[in-house]
């Protein structure tokens, strides 16, 4: 069970409703997981069932509606593979382990563009901020983009609205490299005005990045992934503005976590927010000479 048809009827099953946590169980205790998952008469049918959401064990009791989906996900999958997109597995050797705490590694990973970026020998940064920036805010921006850009660093950001937008639009403007880690799939992006940067990101040898399959919803906790992940793929962090209940400390409180450099500019936040991220040894780039 170990191979590529694993792999598929996974993704399958991923795609059709089923959690990580289920499959991941199923998986590394048995083999035939299609058969215990909807054949009633297997004897290890009901072996499972306490584990399944609410919405697993009513798609679980009807295969046929599995069969007509599987039409739909093999044309969207050859979608993707014609398109570029690159599938990572976790239980693949090819799976990019480095992004992610080995034990919350995702069972899925949706690559689009740039691969060669993802490596940890490129160095990058995660420039995070504020949805509702300022102009002075997002002017700094624009110069910081371009010191790390000339030398030679690639921009990580989230593809949100403010300090994101800015980010990885300079970072094409400067001939750089730019990650865009997104909440939702490819076949949604959020928010909707950036379905252009998305595409200009691709065009210009970028990378977009999620863990959110095509047929998946987008819930809250797909924000939070993505802090994570552009925490954890990054070398250091540095916070433009923000507010102090905001996803942008989320990411400042997972990259100390992953024992990243976090840096900021003190003429850009607020003494609440300077005296919370000094917690995590963040640098002051105005008081290091920068």
């Amino acid at each position: 069970m170990r191979n590529n048809n694993t792999r598929s009827i996974l993704l399958l099953l991923k795609q059709f409703g089923f959690s990580d946590k289920t499959l991941r169980t199923i998986y590394q205790n048995e083999e035939s997981i299609i058969d215990i998952i909807f054949n009633t008469n297997h004897p290890f049918h009901n072996k499972y069932i306490d584990i399944y959401t609410s919405k697993e064990k009513v798609i679980s009791q009807d295969y046929n509606a599995l069969l007509d989906f599987s039409n739909e996900f093999s044309e969207k999958m050859k979608m993707y593979k014609n398109g570029g997109v690159k599938v990572y597995c976790s239980i693949m050797e090819d799976f990019p382990s480095h992004l992610f705490e080995s034990n919350n590694a995702p069972l899925f990973l949706y690559c689009y563009g740039n691969l060669e970026l993802m490596k940890q020998s490129n160095k990058k940064v995660a420039i995070v901020g504020t949805r509702n920036s300022t102009k002075r805010a997002g002017d700094k921006t624009k110069d910081y983009v371009k010191e790390y850009v000339n030398r030679g660093w690639i921009t990580v950001s989230g593809l949100a609205k403010g300090i994101d937008t800015i980010v990885h639009k300079e970072t094409i403007v400067h001939k750089g490299n730019t990650i865009a880690v997104l909440p939702t799939s490819f076949e949604k992006i959020y928010p909707a005005e950036n379905e252009g940067l998305f595409k200009d990101i691709i065009e210009n040898d970028g990378l977009a990045v999620t863990v959110t399959g095509p047929f998946e919803n987008t819930y809250k906790s797909n924000f939070t992934d993505r802090n994570s992940i552009v925490a954890k793929m990054s070398d250091e962090i540095f916070v433009i503005e923000a507010s102090i209940k905001s996803g942008t400390l989320n990411t400042v409180r997972k990259g100390n976590e992953y024992n990243k450099k976090i840096y900021f500019d003190s003429t850009l936040l607020t003494d609440e927010v300077i005296d919370y991220i000094g917690r995590f040894n963040a640098i002051d780039v105005k008081n290091k000479g920068g």
